[in-house]
């Protein structure tokens, strides 16, 4: 019983800690972005129009008292004040723009829970747990930098809707 409470207690260290550190939604509690949720104030030097700071948070759900298998629960989250956009380009494109992006980065979430809870992985197996989350992170950046190059950071309209259409029909 004490290894299986700290197995719980690694997990929770391991899978939290991003989420602990600063002011972090997830697209469980909140799954539609404002601009109020970009609390970082912009360094009007960057040349960047927009900067959106997207993890995958992973929460354990429950652990089998019998196998000690972990079932858990991902999603996208928000890092609010590492977040931050430029007041000239507040508009609703690039506003629909970070909601994809915050989108498909729950996409990925939820693919990295599938994973884990269909391998019927051992809780105390953190380094599996940990090298699956962190396989779907690099998907989802790969994903986010062809999304940021293909609509030149929001600035097209089409493209943006084109990525919609992919994420609805699981094309990514």
């Amino acid at each position: 019983m004490k290894k299986l409470i700290l197995s719980i207690l690694l997990l929770l260290t391991a899978f939290c800690l991003k989420a602990n550190e600063g002011d972090t939604i997830t697209y469980r509690s909140k799954n539609r972005l404002e601009w109020s949720d970009f609390k970082k104030y912009p360094d009007l030097n960057d040349s960047l129009k927009i900067y959106i700071d997207l993890t995958i948070v992973t929460f354990t759900k429950k652990i089998n008292v019998w196998w000690g298998t972990i079932t858990v629960e991902s999603y996208a989250g928000i890092r609010r004040d590492l977040s931050w956009v430029k007041p000239q380009y507040k508009s609703q494109q690039m506003l629909e723009y970070v909601q994809l992006k915050y989108e498909i980065a729950n996409y990925f979430a939820k693919k990295s829970e599938k994973e884990i809870n269909d391998n019927k992985i051992n809780a105390s197996n953190t380094r599996r747990i940990k090298n699956i989350i962190e396989t779907h992170i690099s998907a989802m950046n790969k994903a986010m930098n062809e999304y940021d190059i293909e609509s030149n950071f929001g600035s097209h309209a089409e493209t943006i809707d084109i990525w919609r259409h992919k994420l609805n029909n699981d094309e990514i």
